[in-house]
């Protein structure tokens, strides 16, 4: 697949590229002086002070539980003892050389994570086409384990749903796939621009409504017909009412490390972007920096301009 420097201004990464969306983190993880108006939904708390000034909104999970939280869903028995985010110990640290990231695997036959607002709503009123939803994550389950991974997001949590691992534009069943991320234990990021997600006539065809603040889920992780890890539980601790796990064979699982949208700042790179496009020769990509053809819809670059094709 050709590479341009025109990734590097635009995509903010500079990374094989499996897929459309999907790229491999880059070394140091996401630059983010090439991005602005960042609105973050999770992220490392070294990550949000390199975001810096360009933060416009600020959500991000408190660790206290008082304005929201992420609820790791692991019971299919209703067993109120194992609703818990249960993180799984493991020695990867986060795309950024960082300890701080979220684990999860599922206990059952279905594995679902919640950031949900409790005394605080989610105000995501600020979004608008020009911007992009960023997810890092890896896959830390068994190599044989099923890798299908689900994120949904929206003002009710679940409006754009997205699977990881299959083909950009094949549906499985409600969801609608990004991309293949392959390998196991490899730091991804799928960047994907609202405009396309929000394309009627496009591979995905979403519906949302930012213009009100929500107290519901904002966005969901999880499993699309994941493998299931064996575990033992044992007593239930009197103080968090939850019951101690111990994995004993690891099936599917997976960590994330950023949840933000962000707008690319075209200010940035620009000596790279004029280098890109001297031999470039009327090439077109998309806003990861991947060349596409003249059938590609939503926000592309052509000679170092910026413009939406239909």
């Amino acid at each position: 697949m050709k590479k341009s420097l025109l990734s590097a201004a635009l995509a903010l990464l500079s990374t094989t590229a499996f897929a459309q969306y999907i790229t491999e983190a880059p070394a140091g993880g996401f630059d983010f002086t090439k991005g602005k108006d960042y609105v973050v939904i999770y992220s490392p708390d070294a990550q949000v002070t390199a975001m810096g000034d360009k933060i416009k909104s600020n959500q991000n999970l408190d660790p206290n539980m008082v304005e929201n939280q992420f609820y790791y869903w692991v019971a299919d028995d209703w067993d109120k003892s194992l609703f818990v985010l249960y993180n799984i110990e493991d020695d990867n640290l986060n795309s950024y050389g960082g300890s701080d990231k979220l684990n999860m695997t599922p206990l059952y036959s279905w594995g679902s994570g919640d950031f949900s607002a409790k005394s605080k709503p989610y105000d995501l009123t600020i979004l608008d086409n020009d911007y992009i939803l960023h997810i890092g994550f890896m896959n830390i389950g068994d190599e044989k384990a099923t890798k299908n991974f689900k994120f949904n997001f929206g003002p009710n949590g679940s409006e754009i749903k997205l699977v990881v691992n299959k083909s950009v534009g094949v549906a499985a069943g409600d969801l609608v796939g990004v991309g293949m991320a392959p390998d196991v234990k490899q730091w991804y990021y799928l960047d994907i621009p609202l405009s396309d997600l929000l394309d009627e006539d496009g591979d995905f065809g979403f519906t949302c409504d930012f213009s009100k603040p929500t107290g519901k889920i904002i966005f969901n992780v999880g499993f699309e017909g994941a493998t299931v890890s064996k575990f033992t539980a044992g007593a239930v601790d009197p103080e968090t009412k939850m019951k101690s796990i111990t994995i004993t064979e690891k099936g599917s699982a997976l960590a994330v490390d950023g949840v933000f949208l962000y707008k690319a700042d075209e200010s940035a790179g620009v000596n790279e972007i004029k280098a890109a496009t001297k031999a470039d020769n009327g090439a077109i990509y998309n806003l990861a920096g991947q060349q596409v053809s003249k059938n590609y819809k939503g926000v592309v670059v052509k000679n170092g301009k910026k413009f939406i094709q239909k």
